[in-house]
């Protein structure tokens, strides 16, 4: 099968926004959303492509694109290989040219669209951007330890470089316990880390980046009215999450894991196709120890969350830095 070369353009806004326009009747896959852009002419390059397909269909200049990714998609009928660039610089105000619709659109609003399947892809990586580095999660419960030895756990994490934390609180806690997980959300925060809470309702006015959800709460109908990400365990919960602006998801189990023995494990194979379809940057959850954090990456994991091998572990803080490895050398 013969595979198109087509350049597509990731026009970013001051506010983080993207540019996507609906393709219109008359051509392959008429009314998907998709980022702009065209097919390589022959003697063109790439970039000089986008640059020219971004005048004809938007009517911008397009100045100093960044190379970003390069995808092969293969749809029914043809195979294109997507060189996408990102483009924060241009002269004239991006309209549709040729009469299609175009909207300006945060990363994590562009999956409640119909989108052709190759820009969901880049979208998770966009997504990815924002992660938390190194996107090493640690979720705190602190229904795990003693409250002295929980805190005495998580502040060697972060004093050992970890960066993302969601404190799970499956209950209200009582006023004592709160007092002290509230101080610890705005230690974290002022080390740098970003703080998600997975907290039943009504949430406490801890400080913090954002909220997590289960699949549960998600299914119920919470809708967070900030940055949040989801827990899920298939290609559904998953789908629902991107449709409803989560801005990561928890998949599991990755790995068999001793806290959930009646659970299948996914293994890397069907996490790496579900990775592969995903508009979410996936973190995987199961049984990811520190050795097995390669795999895992292989697999398509934008990161790992981990539980007992960090909080539990003899020392927090060299069970942190074993994680941390595998991104800082």
């Amino acid at each position: 099968m013969l595979t198109v070369p087509v350049a597509t353009g990731i026009i970013e806004d001051a506010s983080g926004r993207l540019l996507i326009s609906l393709r219109p009747e008359g051509k392959p896959w008429p009314g998907f959303w998709e980022f702009p852009g065209g097919k390589v002419d022959p003697g063109e390059t790439p970039e000089q492509a986008l640059v020219r397909e971004l005048w004809e269909e938007l009517g911008i200049t397009v100045t100093a694109p960044e190379a970003f990714r390069v995808l092969d998609y293969t749809y029914p009928e043809r195979t294109v290989r997507l060189h996408f660039y990102r483009v924060r610089h241009w002269t004239g105000t991006a309209h549709g040219r040729e009469g299609q619709e175009v909207r300006w659109l945060y990363p994590w609003e562009i999956p409640a669209l119909e989108c052709l399947p190759a820009n969901l892809c880049i979208t998770a990586a966009v997504l990815a951007e924002a992660l938390p580095q190194p996107p090493l999660c640690l979720i705190a419960d602190p229904d795990r330890l003693p409250l002295p030895d929980f805190r005495k756990s998580l502040e060697a994490a972060l004093g050992a470089g970890l960066r993302w934390l969601v404190l799970r609180c499956k209950t209200v806690p009582d006023v004592p316990t709160a007092v002290v997980l509230s101080a610890l959300c705005a230690e974290a925060l002022a080390q740098g880390a970003q703080v998600y809470l997975n907290h039943p309702d009504p949430l406490p006015g801890w400080p913090r980046s954002g909220r997590h959800l289960t699949q549960t709460q998600l299914d119920a109908g919470v809708r967070p009215d900030a940055a949040f990400g989801v827990s899920c365990h298939d290609a559904a919960g998953l789908l629902q999450a991107a449709r409803r602006g989560a801005r990561y998801a928890f998949l599991s189990p990755l790995f068999p894991t001793p806290s959930h023995p009646g659970a299948a494990a996914l293994e890397p194979q069907a996490f790496a196709a579900m990775a592969t379809e995903s508009s979410l940057p996936l973190i995987a959850l199961g049984g990811v120890t520190a050795a097995r954090v390669p795999v895992a990456l292989a697999a398509g994991a934008r990161g790992v969350a981990v539980l007992s091998g960090i909080l539990e572990a003899p020392d927090p803080a060299a069970a942190t830095r074993a994680y941390l490895q595998h991104w800082n050398g």
